[in-house]
């Protein structure tokens, strides 16, 4: 990673995005995104940004502890929002130190929608994807994306660059312990954890509450309303709401961290969560025994969706062997000491 490539190395850019704010930071290629889009039917590639992409730069923050030790929705959403715009201006500082160095870098929205490749909250690229494509982390049961030092508890974004830096390497292991822990499928209160999937819909009843559809929805109820109901909508707790989600996360309120919350991958878990989080309320019979399938499917090697030839390359080809985790608690250990 050492080797200049065009005058700027890989290692330089990630000393200027940790300089700037990052925790952490990566770098992917910009040919291979294009050759390995998410979903082929809808390509998120930086080619569809511009033609002059060769790396993309992956920021990640680190969302505190405090966030997931609370028994109310708003102090999470809150921090999510403020993690978010920190996000945007570390983003932007990055961009501004490689412009010095003569290269472009294009920040990209960290929760942006493109309509042009499918309705809802599919963005013009998935950071997530990026990120394991870095060498960052892997995708885990509900294909969020986590790494070892923080777990899934951490927020992303990027910086396209015509810089062509060396890539990192993406990890052969899989971080999430998958289906013998299955603690995101028996926590989410919608049921939406799938087999290294995720029911986006389902998902957004707790997650999205104040998402565009429901505005949508909502501004259509008041446009053909009698005057007395249009003043009820006016003084509703759901028009705050949205108001609050349109100004605070751009359109979506988010307000579910269950399953980031009882993953036990992460340095941060073990040291503040194990406990509070050791119960989990919403496990169900139902719940234990869909976990389970998922564990008989995978052992039987039956086909499943989420671990096709196709997906299994960012959930982690190689399978959980807890190697990376064990490093990264020697490492932490060391370091306490």
């Amino acid at each position: 990673m050492t080797e200049k490539i065009g005058g700027l190395t890989s290692l330089d850019v990630i000393e200027i995005a940790k300089n700037c704010g990052a925790d952490l930071a990566g770098i992917a290629s910009a040919e291979t995104l294009n050759a390995f889009p998410p979903d082929p039917r809808w390509p998120q590639t930086p080619e569809r940004m511009t033609p002059d992409a060769k790396s993309i730069i992956v920021l990640a923050l680190r969302v505190p502890v405090a966030s997931f030790r609370t028994r109310e929705p708003e102090p999470y959403q809150m921090m999510n929002m403020m993690i978010n715009r920190r996000l945007d201006k570390i983003a932007r500082r990055v961009s501004e130190e490689i412009e010095k160095q003569g290269y472009f870098g294009l920040v990209m929205n960290n929760n942006s929608t493109d309509w042009e490749l499918k309705s809802g909250t599919y963005g013009h690229l998935s950071l997530r994807h990026l990120a394991v494509e870095a060498g960052m982390g892997t995708l885990g049961l509900g294909v969020n994306f986590m790494c070892v030092e923080y777990g899934p508890r951490v927020n992303l974004a990027v910086v396209v660059t015509d810089a062509k830096l060396e890539p990192g390497e993406p990890l052969a292991e899989q971080l999430c312990v998958g289906e013998g822990c299955s603690r995101c499928l028996y926590a989410c209160p919608t049921d939406a954890v799938l087999h290294f999937h995720i029911d986006k819909r389902q998902c957004s009843i707790e997650a999205q509450t104040t998402g565009f559809y429901g505005a949508a929805d909502l501004f259509n109820k008041f446009i053909e309303a009698d005057d007395t109901s249009r003043k009820e909508v006016l003084n509703s707790h759901r028009l705050l709401h949205y108001w609050q989600g349109l100004t605070r996360v751009w359109g979506c309120f988010g307000t579910c961290p269950r399953c980031t919350a009882v993953c036990p991958v992460g340095d941060d878990y073990q040291e503040f969560l194990a406990e509070p989080q050791k119960v989990i309320p919403e496990t169900t019979p139902e719940r234990i025994a869909k976990g389970q399938a998922y564990k008989a499917a995978r052992q039987t090697d039956n086909k499943v969706p989420g671990l096709n030839d196709w997906n299994v390359r960012w959930v982690g080809p190689d399978g959980y062997t807890g190697k990376a985790a064990r490093d990264q608690r020697k490492k932490f250990k060391a370091e306490k000491a």
